[in-house]
């Protein structure tokens, strides 16, 4: 046979040249963690919709604190200015302790250091788009602040609260009044499709794929090939992020 004929029956038939073929796998390979990472962000929101189940006995575990405008200030004219600005940039922090203390071992003495705790940050980003609703006259309360930071080793843009002493903590009990439903099923399925993709190493590949997951295995590589981070404990690594954040 001749073969430009050979060659004509070849392109016009369904054989699969080697080529071919492994383009296919890999289109395939691809589409299978396209399906993984769907199915998993499936899973996520479907556990996250669950409702809300409110307990018979309410039980208290730990205590929480926050800030709450000074009694002086809410005697002033302008209390509920100041009390609206507070519920858009206001923190919470929780304690097993009610003193809010950590203790730290340092030259193999362990001592009592004061948790910090500070007023929301707003990220430029936020600010531009406005997400928190400030108006005008909020937004002439905050100064904006450039700051270099040695985790991202880059200076940080953000705005700042500058009137931070007109609230003050107050430490409450935390009251645990509903839990979240629990779906067996999905837990299930979600620990089976987590396991999967740990054990094959298919995080990164799923990455590759320019799926809504990149950021999350990008960030998960970068901890692991971080040195600095490996040798700190997860107190250290909190309050560094703490301090960055909120000064």
């Amino acid at each position: 046979m001749d073969n430009s004929l050979f060659d004509d029956y070849f392109e016009s038939s369904r054989l699969k040249n080697r080529r071919r073929k492994k383009r296919l796998v890999k289109e395939d390979f691809e589409k299978h963690l396209v399906r993984l990472s769907k199915r998993k962000h499936a899973i996520y929101l479907a556990i996250k919709e669950l409702p809300l189940i409110e307990l018979e006995q309410p039980y208290q575990k730990g205590w929480v604190r926050f800030f709450v405008v000074r009694k002086d200030v809410l005697r002033s004219a302008g209390a509920m200015f100041y009390v609206d600005i507070l519920e858009k940039i206001n923190t919470f922090q929780f304690s097993n302790q009610k003193t809010f203390i950590n203790r730290k071992k340092r030259s193999g003495k362990k001592t009592d250091h004061p948790r910090e705790q500070f007023l929301s940050k707003i990220s430029v980003s936020e600010w531009n788009a406005n997400k928190l609703e400030l108006t005008d006259k909020e937004k002439s309360c905050f100064t904006r602040i450039e700051k270099w930071s040695d985790r991202w080793r880059c200076f940080k843009t953000y705005y700042q609260f500058t009137e931070s002493w007109r609230f003050v903590f107050k430490i409450e009990p935390n009251i645990i009044t509903h839990k979240k439903a629990v779906d067996a099923v999905l837990e299930s399925e979600l620990r089976l499709l987590e396991n999967y993709i740990q054990n094959r190493d298919l995080g990164y590949k799923i990455y590759k794929t320019g799926n809504r997951e990149a950021y999350y295995y990008s960030s998960l590589e970068k901890l692991k090939n971080n040195n600095q981070l490996n040798n700190n404990n997860l107190n250290t690594i909190y309050e560094q992020y703490l301090e960055e954040k909120y000064t």
